[in-house]
């Protein structure tokens, strides 16, 4: 399973990700500001049509913009698929420790484990990148911290290993299972869980942030929903 990266201008029926950052880069990536407390880095409300970068591992999971529940967000829908949507950021974790973003689980994939290849997909996920994943046809391994929503083989707060790529991408379960459709706002301090996950401090910004959610292992189906993520900045490692 060998991730590629492509770089391409977002269909109609896709969405992207406008980062309300103070400054953009050409390439569309959020540069944070020292003086901002919120760093956006989705909101499927401010979704328009932008470059961005497609994560193709096995087939396409359809990304749309669509309502539920009387909001806005980022539909993923499983096609016996792996592949994410990536945007470029460049966030100092030290200033910005604090992760918050809201997503809602309708369906996942109960025979599903992350701990094995052959069982490896996730309901939904989202990966911060340490460090810069490089040009699109030859990304480079950086260390990952991912934020999962498993079923209930795993238990919260669990942190397993990549089998794919080990000591590399490190997933924490962050919730599992499903029941009825509910949203859910998660609230995670990076530089704990990243020292937690690794062993270290983070020796790299932020570049990077992904969505991803797939069934291509178990081809069970799956339905999940991103509504909006930011970083906040200025609260100190202890918040």
């Amino acid at each position: 399973n060998v991730m590629k990266i492509r770089k391409r201008q977002v269909p109609v029926f896709v969405t992207l990700f406008l980062f309300n950052a103070c400054a953009m880069q050409q390439t569309g990536g959020v540069i944070q500001d020292q003086a901002q407390r919120h760093v956006p880095l989705f909101s499927a409300e401010r979704a328009i049509q932008d470059e961005w970068q497609e994560i193709l591992i096995r087939g396409k999971t359809e990304y749309r913009v669509t309502a539920s529940a009387g909001r806005v967000a980022i539909r993923a829908i499983g096609q016996n698929s792996a592949s994410g949507l990536l945007r470029r950021v460049q966030v100092d974790p030290v200033n910005c420790p604090k992760i918050e973003w809201s997503w809602r689980v309708d369906q996942l994939q109960e025979t599903a484990d992350i701990r094995v290849k052959e069982k490896e997909d996730v309901a939904a996920s989202i990966y911060l990148m340490f460090g810069d994943p490089g040009p699109p046809l030859t990304p480079k391994q950086v260390p990952s911290l991912r934020y999962v929503w498993s079923n209930q083989r795993m238990d919260v707060e669990s942190i397993v290993d990549s089998p794919y790529l080990p000591g590399t991408v490190k997933s924490l379960v962050v919730r599992s299972g499903s029941r009825q459709p509910e949203w859910f706002t998660e609230s995670r301090n990076i530089l704990k869980d990243f020292e937690r996950a690794f062993g270290y401090t983070p020796k790299e910004a932020i570049e990077a942030i992904a969505l991803f959610t797939d069934n291509d292992q178990t081809k069970e189906p799956v339905l999940a929903y991103y509504e909006w993520g930011r970083l906040e900045c200025g609260t100190g490692r202890e918040s």
